[in-house]
């Protein structure tokens, strides 16, 4: 069993992410994961500021960032989850930006962390059309830098994100 962490940068409680995502969930839970989803768009998140703060926490702090908002009810299941899952859809070739600043502030718990396994990603992306080359590039990014691992990714394709979430155990 693992604990899954989806952060869904989508703007619709019901659209095409939302279906990736209710795909990709039920058959994670089947395989008997734990997950904790945030819909982003209903939660007051503020951007990194880039002040240092965290760098003068403790390692471990349970409170890794000075601003005081709705990401401390995100850091403790990103301390916990061992797959981190961002689904959004596309806005300008590119995750949407309450998905991007959550990943921003993300650095803080990154910063106070001791120790710990690296984490798996999956990536789950809805698109009306525009491509999504210049996305995947920052997920290789991301995943080469902090030593994560990619383990599925899905374009439109709710049966793939299943296969995805089945593939977790």
């Amino acid at each position: 069993m693992k604990k899954i962490l989806i952060l869904n940068g989508a703007g619709k409680k019901n659209g095409n992410t939302a279906a990736m995502i209710r795909a990709f969930s039920e058959a994670a839970k089947e395989n008997g994961n734990e997950i904790q989803e945030f819909w982003l768009q209903t939660m007051d998140i503020h951007g990194c500021m880039n002040c240092g703060g965290c760098h003068k926490k403790e390692k471990g702090s349970a409170e890794p960032c000075v601003q005081k908002d709705d990401m401390y009810r995100i850091y403790p299941a990103f301390r916990e989850a061992e797959v981190i899952v961002f689904a959004s859809p596309v806005y300008w070739w590119d995750i949407t930006g309450t998905l991007k600043t959550a990943i921003d502030r993300l650095y803080a718990p990154m910063v106070t962390a001791s120790g710990g396994s690296p984490k798996q990603i999956v990536l789950l992306m809805t698109s009306g059309g525009s491509p999504i080359d210049h996305v995947l590039d920052w997920c290789q990014n991301l995943k080469s830098w902090l030593h994560w691992k990619l383990v599925g990714s899905a374009m439109n394709d709710v049966e793939q994100a299943k296969q995805i979430g089945e593939g977790i155990q």
